[in-house]
């Protein structure tokens, strides 16, 4: 009896995450993205070359893992986006982590990333996103001489949605 208790439980909990499944499944779409301001701007180490990729997981969120490369640091980006509109438009908001493998200056360290933006679809597969971010918990050159190791950073670039 205690058996198919368990199983007619374990039935109700999995049949609505595999409809999930399938729901979010349906809509997944992918974007890479690429970001002007930090190729373009020598203040953000060098030129630092950032490409972006995100999937979406359901209407208004998606995952997004990025990778910079500059002169003195790298970093590696994961977060969770979410939309106040819907998918790729409008405004959102990003909370994630970000790995800064330093040298010269910048420690390797862990922090956490947080970010603020708005994004204009120009067709069905190009996006310009635009945003504000910061890093705490990552100590730079720039914020030594500061109590709270936070680290402001633009974005604006393009989103090439398939």
């Amino acid at each position: 009896m205690l058996l198919r208790i368990k199983a007619l439980l374990a039935a109700g909990l999995l049949v609505p995450l595999l409809g999930l499944a399938t729901v979010a499944e349906a809509r997944t779409s992918h974007g890479i993205g690429f970001d002007a301001v930090r190729y373009l701007d020598q203040a953000q180490d060098g030129d630092q070359l950032n490409l972006s990729w995100q999937v979406s997981t359901g209407r208004r969120s998606a995952l997004v893992v990025g990778i910079a490369d500059g002169d003195q640091y790298q970093m590696y980006e994961a977060g969770f986006k979410r939309y106040n509109e819907k998918y790729l438009s409008g405004s959102f908001y990003q909370l994630g982590v970000s790995y800064w493998n330093g040298s010269s200056g910048v420690s390797s360290e862990l922090g956490m990333d947080i970010r603020v933006g708005y994004e204009i679809p120009l067709s069905r597969w190009a996006v310009i996103t635009g945003s504000v971010g910061t890093v705490y918990g990552v100590d730079t050159p720039e914020n030594s001489s500061s109590s709270l190791p936070l680290v402001f950073r633009p974005h604006l670039g393009v989103i090439f949605h398939f």
